[in-house]
């Protein structure tokens, strides 16, 4: 009858351990919410990151554009250099960063450039698009 006592006394948590459990836990919480509560204010609303995708997608169809127009050896980015359209000035607090590049030779092969597009809003990168254009 002993060993049954000794047995049911050790079995469960005290009051005292699910106390500390509940403290423990509560400050793991506290300080989880504390570190997202100082990031939430520098992240990027949704209107700022849909306006950074459009804002990408419409110099890449500029430049796709200025492509289909010139083609594969002429290709550039019509907002640098000479008069750009006024669709080149993006929104204030917004940058192309770095410019639109024109990679040659993608893959290794001469015929294909990748053409990649960064939209920054304060320093933050927001929106990249990518295209491959190839001279055929």
């Amino acid at each position: 009858m002993s060993a049954r006592r000794l047995k049911s006394r050790s079995a469960g948590l005290t009051l005292v351990e699910t106390v500390v459990f509940i403290v423990i836990i509560g400050i793991a919480a506290f300080a989880l919410l504390g570190s997202f509560g100082s990031l939430l204010p520098r992240s990027p609303t949704g209107a700022q990151l849909t306006q950074a995708s459009q804002l990408a997608q419409e110099r890449m169809e500029l430049i796709v554009g200025r492509y289909a127009a010139v083609g594969f050896n002429a290709v550039n980015d019509p907002c640098v250099g000479g008069t750009p359209p006024a669709i080149c000035t993006p929104p204030s607090g917004y940058a192309f960063f770095p410019l639109p590049t024109l990679a040659g030779a993608w893959g290794g092969d001469p015929n294909y450039k990748l053409v990649t597009v960064t939209v920054t809003f304060d320093g933050t990168q927001l929106a990249q698009e990518n295209a491959v254009l190839a001279n055929y």
